[in-house]
């Protein structure tokens, strides 16, 4: 390219034009440097127009175009996520951040649970492709770095004792009937509140329809909402102990003492007052009087030991496990389950149903062990 006669401005700058964009320096070597940077840039593949836009800006852009279907909920979470990057990185740009810089933002990550983990990096390999198609940048800093683990995540199928205090005590609290429907029929936290018998719970066809859920991602007051996904909306089996369990009652699962719709403040008191009252049916006494009841005074008079206090650790989720749990103990397929479940695709209830696969193999291989030890070494 032949070489530009710059001429000076009157501010003193010089300025070279090319391709419709003007280039400013000091010197007219530093102009014609910025115009050469930018012929290289845009023979490279890059979008010359991103060239300074920060991580945070690109980030959220993304959220906006990519993530339009997310409730407000989850697009707040994205963006927690997308800000704790920016914050830990703390180069600005997003041509500046190279692969290193990806790695020790992952290692921060150690100790969170594996499905967060999940998330949070699939959404930043989600953004640097983007950035890539984009002409932001030529290739992901992303692609290769290891995220940890993560932890389990605390999420269980309860256990069978559990499952029998659960079924033989719902009448006797307010929450039970809850517990009942997301044991034996694996709906959410938000669907469980908005289910209402009358207009859900079909006693002849032996069906729940799952319409939409209580959403509290505005604050501590429901809205309705279609539900989590696409499939969230759905039809589910009523089964008989389930449909003993709802015969004769009417509207809401469990309302305010108005009758109307519980809030999030009212729903967790509602689940630690039912926690609270397994306790008490479980071990024969609330908590506070562990020790102190006639009996227990008894027991310790005669020097005898108190009965073990048992603890009962249940989170809402663990219903949902639990009923798929139960579903594979039964054979039931997993395209079915999946539907049953309000899920979009079967990743989750496949890494549930391979768990479990696991737990058989270890169990029928100690079965074999234990008969063939007894047969043929006894």
């Amino acid at each position: 390219m032949p070489r530009q006669s710059l001429i000076a401005r009157k501010d003193g700058r010089y300025t070279c034009k090319y391709n419709g964009r003007n280039f400013y320096g000091k010197t007219p070597a530093e102009a014609l440097k910025k115009r050469d940077a930018y012929i290289k840039d845009c023979t490279q593949g890059y979008d010359p127009d991103y060239e300074q836009i920060p991580f945070r800006d690109y980030g959220l852009e993304w959220l906006e175009v990519y993530r339009t279907e997310c409730n407000a909920k989850m697009k707040q979470q994205y963006k927690k996520m997308i800000e704790y990057a920016a914050d830990t990185i703390k180069k600005t740009t997003v041509r500046s951040i190279n692969a290193t810089d990806i790695q020790r933002l992952y290692n921060t990550l150690s100790g969170k649970s594996a499905s967060y983990i999940s998330k949070f990096c699939g959404t930043i390999r989600a953004i640097f492709r983007a950035a890539v198609q984009d002409g932001v940048i030529i290739r992901s800093p992303a692609e290769l770095a290891q995220p940890p683990k993560g932890t389990s995540g605390g999420h269980r199928c309860l256990e069978r004792w559990e499952q029998d205090l659960i079924v033989s005590t719902f009448s006797e609290h307010d929450f039970g009937l809850c517990a009942m429907v997301m044991l034996f029929a694996g709906l959410r936290r938000g669907e469980v509140i908005n289910l209402d018998v009358d207009r859900d719970v079909d006693f002849v066809k032996k069906t729940i329809t799952v319409r939409g859920a209580a959403s509290f991602s505005e604050g501590n007051q429901a809205t309705i909402t279609k539900g989590k996904t696409k499939a969230a909306q759905r039809t589910i089996p009523l089964n008989e102990c389930l449909e003993k369990a709802l015969r004769f009652h009417h509207g809401l699962l469990c309302t305010k003492q108005n009758g109307s719709m519980l809030s999030l403040t009212s729903f967790n008191r509602k689940y630690e007052s039912y926690l609270t009252f397994l306790e008490k049916k479980l071990n024969g006494c609330p908590a506070r009087w562990y020790g102190k009841t006639k009996e227990h005074k008894a027991l310790l008079k005669q020097g005898l030991p108190l009965p073990p206090w048992q603890d009962v650790h249940i989170r809402c989720h663990d219903f949902r496990v639990t009923f798929c749990t139960i579903c594979y103990e039964a054979g039931i397929p997993i395209k079915t389950l999946q539907y049953w479940m309000g899920h979009t695709d079967a990743s989750m209830i496949m890494k549930v149903y391979a768990k479990l696969t696991t737990e058989k193999e270890q169990e029928g291989a100690s079965i074999l062990n234990d008969f063939t030890k007894a047969r043929f070494l006894a």
